[in-house]
């Protein structure tokens, strides 16, 4: 997990080019956004006080520091025996992933398409409100499931759908109520419905694996259970395959650290790491509007122990960094112009973020330390050698 959680923090911790904030974050495949932060530099906690906004720290790199070999020697870092792991998936796996999916499946009824609507049915229902014959926001909704009778809508929608035929389709002339707090800009105004009767929901139907439960539960991509079950399999190979990459990585990393001489730490590192950890939880604890006492008391934890835990997080962390960049110059790992774009391209296909956004919030050496962890990553994949459990020797 140590090259997983560096990418992360990069991204996650260190949205921050040429010393300028920005208010957006990313993690490796996922995005995310940062809370607007106010524009003074303190922000009222739930006391009513006020404390100082947290500050981002500058990213530092372990490629900005001196002579690597000043800090790290490698050990053996090639050809690292790793346990295999099985990425067989058995029909027995596949029927007991199936069974969990009916049992957590929520209910499901019968879809009723005639007779006629009632009070205390549940309706599901297309609707498009009109105003002056304009589509207004928050008026328009597809399978809509609305208990007729619940006053969830305005007065007159749902005495207006009793007694209609399922499958019609009705225009209710309506006024919204004289004082709509909802919106008081609708107060008294006129509106107009057209709504779609889609079905009733009729009785819960049993939870069992059938040919109905899986053209429900997928919308209809799967028709039968064979399919589905063929599918399930596939996905579960699959998912089995790529945990048993990301072990084998994690697995010859831990052997490279363990193999590896630290001549001494990086104080800038471990700075950097430790300011960039308080950063984070404290940004977090100003959007609830808390200051960190608070924060640290709900949680049962003193500021020391908070303290000396970031601090150790930021000690190992700053040793994997300086652990990749050995690695990637003992190999010629460094990307190039050509593999920087492409990464940078396949970044931000990762993280929902264009490429320009990307290189406006972070700065190169940031994204390079990034693309230099993945390639630390895939020649691990590459040069690991698996081996039975039983035959790992004992020495390595």
């Amino acid at each position: 997990m140590a090259l997983g959680l560096m990418i992360i923090c990069s991204m996650a911790a260190c949205g921050k080019k040429d010393g300028t904030e920005t208010t957006e974050a990313a993690t490796a495949g996922t995005e995310t956004a940062a809370p607007e932060t106010e524009s003074s530099e303190t922000k009222e906690t739930e006391g009513g006080e006020t404390a100082a906004a947290p500050e981002m720290p500058e990213y530092v790199s372990a490629f900005d520091l001196g002579d690597i070999s000043d800090y790290v020697e490698l050990g053996e870092y090639k050809g690292i025996e790793v346990t295999a792991m099985d990425t067989q998936v058995t029909d027995e796996e596949v029927e007991e992933e199936l069974k969990a999916q009916v049992e957590n499946s929520g209910p499901s009824y019968e879809q009723v398409t005639e007779g006629q609507v009632a009070e205390g049915d549940v309706a599901n229902i297309d609707f498009v409100g009109k105003m002056n014959g304009e589509a207004f926001q928050g008026g328009t909704g597809e399978n809509f499931n609305l208990t007729i009778g619940s006053g969830q809508f305005i007065p007159g929608f749902e005495d207006g759908l009793i007694g209609k035929n399922i499958g019609d389709t009705v225009v209710l002339d309506l006024n919204f109520p004289e004082e709509y707090t909802v919106n008081p800009d609708f107060s008294g105004k006129a509106v107009e419905f057209t709504v779609t009767i889609n079905y009733v929901q009729g009785e819960e139907l049993p939870r069992e694996l059938d040919d109905a439960f899986v053209e429900r539960t997928t919308d209809g991509a799967y028709k039968t259970v064979e399919e589905y079950r063929k599918y399930m399999k596939t996905e579960m190979e699959q998912s089995k395959a790529e945990e048993a990459r990301t072990g084998k990585i994690n697995a010859a990393w831990e052997k490279i650290e363990a193999n590896a001489t630290f001549k001494k730490e990086s104080e800038e590192l471990i700075s950097y790491n430790y300011d960039s950890q308080i950063y984070q939880a404290q940004s977090m604890v100003s959007m609830y509007g808390m200051d960190m006492a608070s924060y640290l008391s709900a949680m049962g934890m003193t500021e020391e122990q908070f303290q000396k835990d970031i601090r150790d997080y930021a000690e190992q962390s700053a040793r994997w960094q300086l652990l990749v960049r050995a690695v990637v110059e003992a190999e010629g790992l460094e990307p190039t112009d050509e593999e920087y774009e492409s990464g940078l391209e396949k970044l931000s296909e990762e993280t929902g973020m264009d490429v320009e956004t990307m290189k406006s919030n972070y700065s190169e050496i940031m994204i390079r330390d990034i693309l230099r962890q993945q390639a630390v990553q895939d020649f691990l994949e590459e040069t690991a050698v698996e081996v039975p459990a039983e035959t790992e020797s004992s020495e390595s």
